[in-house]
């Protein structure tokens, strides 16, 4: 930019003394606004192809470097987004397909829990239909225990009972017919009970 000002400088220096003289000459003879004077005129094409050699030497490059820097930028800020959109478009499938890989496992997991706790309840039904049979089992036990038990304690009364009556039978007569009849009468009506 520094360059660019010190060589429009240099050509307007070179332009005002040019300038000047043919400002001057139309003073002195000049005869109207249709008159030509070659010295300025071949001055002004001096000037303007110095000042257009000027521009095309460092102005126009420069324009132009300006310009294709700006258009390489663009250029690159348009690569680099589309390079960033496929970016972005390839961890979004990514995140989709670990979002859905997620959700499937997510899945299995609660699969295996329902199974897992499937097999519990089952486990759970069958030690407890086990502690049922074996409960059922000792109660069935100790009901035949205790059945038994009673049983032999009614015999054991229905011998003293039978002893009884037989003592007193014996204290009151002893006739062995009607004796042994009472006795099983006796022990008959003990078993209805």
């Amino acid at each position: 930019m520094t360059s660019l000002r010190s060589t429009l400088l240099a050509v307007g220096a070179l332009a005002l003394p040019a300038a000047l003289q043919a400002q001057e000459g139309a003073h002195e003879g000049g005869s109207g606004i249709f008159s030509v004077d070659v010295g300025l005129s071949v001055w002004t094409w001096v000037l303007f192809l110095i000042t257009l050699g000027v521009l095309v030497w460092k102005v126009f490059p420069a324009i132009a470097g300006g310009l294709e820097e700006r258009q390489r930028k663009i250029q690159d800020a348009i690569d680099e987004a589309a390079e960033d959109r496929e970016e972005a478009r390839r961890l979004l499938e990514r995140h989709r397909r670990e979002l859905a890989e997620a959700r499937k496992e997510a899945q299995d997991i609660l699969a295996e829990g329902r199974e897992a706790g499937e097999r519990l309840r089952e486990e759970i039904l069958a030690e407890a239909r086990e502690e049922q049979g074996k409960l059922l089992e000792r109660t069935r036990k100790e009901m035949e225990r205790e059945r038994e038990r009673l049983v032999s304690e009614v015999r054991r009364e229905a011998v003293d009972v039978a002893i009884a009556a037989a003592e007193r039978l014996l204290r009151e007569r002893l006739d062995g017919e009607d004796d042994r009849r009472l006795v099983e009468d006796y022990l008959s009506s003990l078993e209805s009970r």
